[in-house]
């Protein structure tokens, strides 16, 4: 049997995204979803309905359509990369989209932006390409998520912040402490959030934190 090639492909590809502008503002939110998720649905969980002034927010879709099967139809859902959790075999990379993103940042005319970046759960692990990818950003603010201290190797200038359902079957809560414990070692993580009685989710309390957060300075 032959073996599997490998080449690149030079292609325009469709994208979408949410934006919300506040006029005369240097900073950015950008909003990252998780795996099989949209913008749209991400944006909800994690900040509510209420507006969030003092920032422009952007909630892009990811890279790579990942639709999940209900009953009678696909829901839309989208990815950031492909990594096995359990073998940890990754059949695409964090980077090539995060070089994307940064791309498209730039080309709708918000590259000059002060960022932070709010990522739930495979967001929240892509969250550290995309500033190594050359996006201006010293806030990462994980929801839901894990932290790969080798992601951040190079970032020392990025405060992390983690807000976890202790309830988290997806990401467990376990999991994710630890691992932000070690970004706390090394003065990256900064506060890790524990919300009671929540799962892979975020309810009003973990909403608040959040939003004190986006408000603190």
């Amino acid at each position: 049997m032959a073996d599997l090639k490998t080449t690149q492909l030079e292609i325009s590809l469709s994208t979408s995204y949410l934006y919300e502008p506040s006029a005369g503002s240097k900073k950015g939110l950008l909003v990252l979803h998780g795996f099989s998720d949209h913008a749209r649905s991400v944006k909800k969980r994690l900040l509510g309905r209420d507006p969030l002034n003092g920032c422009h927010i952007f909630v892009p879709n990811g890279l790579f359509p990942s639709p999940t099967k209900s009953e009678n139809e696909f829901r839309e859902g989208y990815a950031w990369y492909f990594r096995d959790p359990v073998s940890g075999k990754q059949m695409i990379s964090p980077e090539f989209a995060a070089k994307s993103l940064v791309k498209l940042i730039q080309q709708v005319g918000f590259g000059h932006l002060e960022w932070t970046i709010l990522g739930f759960s495979q967001g929240g692990f892509f969250a550290p390409f995309v500033v190594k990818a050359g996006l201006s950003c010293q806030r990462i603010i994980g929801v839901g998520s894990a932290y790969r201290l080798e992601a951040y190797e190079g970032l020392s200038h990025v405060n992390v912040f983690g807000v976890h359902g202790e309830k988290d079957t997806v990401v467990s809560f376990e999991q994710a402490k630890a691992s932000f414990q070690s970004l706390e070692k090394k003065g990256l993580g900064k506060t890790f959030y524990a919300i009671p009685e929540l799962g892979h989710t975020m309810n009003d309390s973990g909403r608040k934190i959040i939003r004190d957060l986006l408000n603190s300075n």
